[in-house]
Protein backbone atom coordinates (compact mmCIF):
# COMPACT_ATOMS: atom_id res chain seq x y z
CA UNK A 1 0.00 0.00 0.00
CA UNK A 2 1.41 3.46 -0.82
CA UNK A 3 0.34 4.47 2.94
CA UNK A 4 2.51 2.22 4.14
CA UNK A 5 5.60 3.85 2.08
CA UNK A 6 4.43 6.82 3.36
CA UNK A 7 4.48 6.17 7.10
CA UNK A 8 7.88 4.08 6.27
CA UNK A 9 9.39 7.70 4.75
CA UNK A 10 7.94 9.59 7.68
CA UNK A 11 9.51 7.46 10.31
CA UNK A 12 13.12 7.18 8.64
CA UNK A 13 12.76 11.38 8.45
CA UNK A 14 12.17 11.58 12.38
CA UNK A 15 14.56 9.24 12.87
CA UNK A 16 17.14 11.29 11.30
CA UNK A 17 16.31 14.85 12.40
CA UNK A 18 16.26 13.31 16.22
CA UNK A 19 19.96 11.77 15.59
CA UNK A 20 21.10 14.65 13.81
CA UNK A 21 22.88 12.94 10.87
CA UNK A 22 22.07 12.70 7.36
CA UNK A 23 23.04 9.45 6.85
CA UNK A 24 20.23 7.83 8.97
CA UNK A 25 18.18 9.14 6.54
CA UNK A 26 18.28 6.29 3.86
CA UNK A 27 18.53 3.67 6.91
CA UNK A 28 15.14 1.79 8.10
CA UNK A 29 13.47 2.81 11.07
CA UNK A 30 14.36 1.08 14.51
CA UNK A 31 10.93 -0.50 15.71
CA UNK A 32 10.54 -1.38 19.37
CA UNK A 33 10.05 -5.52 19.93
CA UNK A 34 7.37 -5.88 22.61
CA UNK A 35 8.87 -8.37 25.87
CA UNK A 36 6.67 -11.29 26.51
CA UNK A 37 4.88 -11.97 29.07
CA UNK A 38 7.30 -14.51 30.38
CA UNK A 39 10.64 -12.36 30.40
CA UNK A 40 8.71 -9.91 31.88
CA UNK A 41 7.65 -11.27 34.86
CA UNK A 42 11.32 -12.64 34.97
CA UNK A 43 13.11 -9.49 35.20
CA UNK A 44 15.31 -9.00 38.29
CA UNK A 45 14.25 -5.45 40.18
CA UNK A 46 10.45 -5.71 38.89
CA UNK A 47 7.49 -5.07 40.88
CA UNK A 48 4.73 -7.81 40.74
CA UNK A 49 1.46 -6.45 40.09
CA UNK A 50 0.12 -8.48 43.40
CA UNK A 51 3.30 -6.65 45.09
CA UNK A 52 2.75 -3.32 44.03
CA UNK A 53 -1.31 -3.61 44.68
CA UNK A 54 -0.54 -4.32 48.18
CA UNK A 55 2.05 -1.57 48.83
CA UNK A 56 -0.32 0.19 47.46
CA UNK A 57 -2.52 -0.89 49.99
CA UNK A 58 -0.77 -0.37 52.85
CA UNK A 59 0.10 3.37 51.43
CA UNK A 60 -3.06 4.61 51.39
CA UNK A 61 -4.22 2.81 54.06
CA UNK A 62 -2.30 5.40 56.87
CA UNK A 63 -3.84 8.82 54.83
CA UNK A 64 -6.89 7.28 54.82
CA UNK A 65 -7.37 6.45 58.54
CA UNK A 66 -5.71 9.76 59.76
CA UNK A 67 -8.30 11.17 57.56
CA UNK A 68 -10.71 9.17 59.92
CA UNK A 69 -9.85 10.78 63.23
CA UNK A 70 -11.45 14.12 61.63
CA UNK A 71 -14.63 12.98 60.42
CA UNK A 72 -17.31 12.93 62.30
CA UNK A 73 -19.90 9.69 62.09
CA UNK A 74 -16.97 7.56 60.28
CA UNK A 75 -14.41 5.26 62.09
CA UNK A 76 -10.91 6.00 61.29
CA UNK A 77 -10.39 1.90 61.39
CA UNK A 78 -13.21 1.73 58.79
CA UNK A 79 -11.80 4.40 56.52
CA UNK A 80 -8.53 3.04 56.69
CA UNK A 81 -10.15 -0.80 55.69
CA UNK A 82 -12.21 1.32 52.77
CA UNK A 83 -9.07 3.01 51.53
CA UNK A 84 -6.71 -0.24 51.49
CA UNK A 85 -9.13 -2.04 49.18
CA UNK A 86 -9.69 0.94 47.20
CA UNK A 87 -6.01 1.36 46.54
CA UNK A 88 -5.79 -2.45 46.31
CA UNK A 89 -8.15 -2.69 43.44
CA UNK A 90 -6.98 0.26 41.53
CA UNK A 91 -3.73 -1.12 41.88
CA UNK A 92 -4.08 -4.86 41.19
CA UNK A 93 -6.10 -3.65 37.96
CA UNK A 94 -3.66 -0.90 36.68
CA UNK A 95 -0.31 -2.58 37.22
CA UNK A 96 2.67 -0.80 38.35
CA UNK A 97 3.78 2.44 36.72
CA UNK A 98 6.66 1.89 33.43
CA UNK A 99 9.11 2.93 35.98
CA UNK A 100 8.74 0.77 38.48
CA UNK A 101 8.83 -1.86 35.78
Amino acid sequence: MAGDDDIERLLREVEAANSGSPAAVGREPARSRPKDAAQQADSPGGVGRFRFAVMAALVMAVPTGLLGLFLPFVGSFQLAIGGAIGAFATAAVAGPPRWLR
